[in-house]
């Protein structure tokens, strides 16, 4: 007999296999690739997959009719891994290798604790009824789901941080793809606990959760495209060795004259050959293309003109919007933000915001009213 319940994991198998074949092929549409992506896409089709033979076998062994409790204990057993890997999946992009490495081993504990938790029920029990060891089981995957969830979200907010001086252009993208798809799915996630005890919540909370994770998938597909900020992640969670004269800092030290000057001429001639138009520039390819160390070159910002990259190169085009404006009245704004560099209109409008405390179009008007 075909139950409402059977009809609900079906078509949680079904969502399930469509997210994890569309992430899975994804990768045929995107030109340039990250090993870190690469790495948290296919933690995240491994995810799915799980999730997908964990429906598989709740329908072909129709589980719950043994209980209630009989399908909670086959949910937590496959829906800690699942959460697991998704949450390891985006720690990835956000991490150096350490951070990662007590990840894991704080999730294989968990694991084992649960397991070993379900294995003493059933030998006491002598059943699949294995009564409070559910409880315990439980509390040790909320707790698991609280760890999995608190330790990204921290470290997203670190990461987002830690770029935002870095990049040229807006980084709202950063936030849509990464923060709120992830986001989202955690607030969902916080219900499982409690929906994979009481079954009627199964039914308000599984069309939701899959709603929130095709989201979150989407969004991290999307994600693979945004070049800039995959490479910036990228490299700034890598730790490259660098001597004292690329890291004036590492003694404490002051950049040397010479060695400033030396930056300040070759920034010079980059800006004289208008690479500040690349919407694409970040502060690692910038050192890159003048020749002079990542390290370095963020020092002699942040010390030597006492500015971030990201306010120094938004100044920059900021000046030349002003310029083309005046000189030609005629050009849209969408128009004056891509001659300039800026990557949205919407980041022309938010530094004349901040800078001149009114919109493009107002201080346009202006300045024709003085001439």
């Amino acid at each position: 007999m075909i139950t409402t319940l059977y009809l609900l994991q079906f078509g949680c198998l079904i969502f399930t296999f469509i997210l994890a074949q569309t992430l899975a092929v994804a990768r045929i549409h995107i030109v340039r690739s990250y090993s870190k992506y690469e790495k948290s896409r296919w933690l995240l089709v491994s995810g799915l997959s799980l999730l997908f033979l964990h429906f598989l076998l709740q329908m072909v062994f129709n589980l719950r009719a043994s209980g209630d409790d009989v399908g909670a204990m086959f949910n937590i057993l496959f829906y800690v891994p699942v959460v697991f890997l998704v949450s390891y999946a985006v720690l990835n992009l956000e991490c150096g290798r350490e951070m990662l490495r007590r990840h894991l081993i704080v999730g294989i504990a968990g694991y084992v604790l649960i397991l070993l938790t379900c294995l003493m029920g059933l030998f006491a029990s002598k059943s699949l009824h294995i009564g409070v060891a559910l409880h315990l089981m439980n509390g040790l995957f909320l707790a698991c789901m609280l760890y999995f969830i608190f330790i990204p979200m921290r470290e997203i907010r670190r990461t987002y941080k830690r770029i935002e001086g870095n990049t040229s252009g807006d980084i709202h993208s950063y936030l849509l793809h990464v923060r709120t798809g992830f986001y989202l799915l955690c607030i969902s996630s916080l219900a499982i606990p409690f929906s994979i005890i009481y079954t009627p919540l199964l039914y308000i909370i599984a069309p939701l959760l899959f709603v929130v994770l095709h989201f979150f998938i989407v969004n991290f597909i999307v994600l693979g495209y945004n070049v800039p900020t995959l490479q910036t992640i990228q490299e700034d969670n890598e730790e490259p060795v660098t001597n004292n004269h690329d890291n004036p800092s590492s003694k404490g030290e002051a950049m040397p004259v010479e060695r400033a000057l030396t930056i300040e001429k070759r920034l010079g001639e980059w800006v004289a050959g208008k690479g500040f138009l690349d919407g694409d520039i970040s502060l690692s390819s910038l050192s890159l293309t003048i020749g002079v160390s990542r390290r370095e070159l963020s020092f002699y910002f942040e010390h030597q003109l006492r500015v971030t990259f990201r306010v120094w190169l938004s100044n920059i085009r900021f000046e030349l919007a002003k310029k083309m404006m005046c000189e030609h009245p005629e050009y849209s704004n969408e128009a004056i933000s891509a001659a300039c560099g800026f990557s949205s209109r919407a980041q022309l409008y938010n530094i004349f915001r901040d800078k001149e405390g009114m919109t493009p179009k107002e201080y346009l008007a202006k300045q024709l009213a003085k001439d």
